[in-house]
């Protein structure tokens, strides 16, 4: 149970500091092909488990771990949660050359909201090609892919949230 008396709850628009560009909207409508060492699926169930090595695409979404858990509702969107030491989360954003890149040692992606959630240890960048533009960090990381808010939260007592910020070009 969390207990929100001392968490440290820090909101961020990713548009505040960025012209405003979505998640690669072609990514909805590709594939998804997910690679593994080994995989379960139970069909009654109609869940799926890999492991080893496991790397799931869907257009420029990329998402590694050493553990994922997948399902698929009625609708057919996809779920998930990828555990790894860490498990990695990386997409590029629509119209720029630019990419979001986060990891943490468990990543909880739900493909019906675009909402990607890691817990602990999360971090996500924003990175012009392989530049750092900008950095947060947190104990929970929830990410909205549609509309690139994140909301950072430390509520261990232990960790803080914190937020890296690159100066625009031609500032002084």
């Amino acid at each position: 149970m969390i207990h929100w008396a001392g968490i440290g709850v820090f909101v961020i628009g990713m548009v505040l500091a960025t012209p405003q560009a979505w998640a690669e909207k072609a990514d909805r409508d590709k594939p998804t092909m997910i690679d593994s060492d080994r995989l379960n699926h139970d069909e009654q169930k109609q869940i799926t488990i890999f492991t080893g090595n496991v790397v799931l695409t869907k257009g420029t979404l990329v998402m590694r771990g050493d553990r994922m858990e997948m399902w698929q509702d009625a609708a057919g969107n996809y779920f998930g949660i990828v555990t790894g030491k860490p498990a990695k989360f990386r997409q590029k954003r629509d119209a720029v050359n630019e990419y979001m890149d986060g990891e943490s040692l468990r990543i909880d992606y739900d493909g019906q909201q675009e909402i990607v959630v890691l817990t602990n240890n999360a971090i996500m960048r924003r990175l012009e090609g392989d530049v750092l533009m900008d950095q947060v960090s947190g104990d929970r990381l929830n990410y909205n892919n549609i509309t690139e808010r994140y909301l950072v939260e430390s509520g261990d007592g232990q960790g803080r949230s914190r937020m890296f910020l690159m100066p625009k070009s031609g500032t002084k």
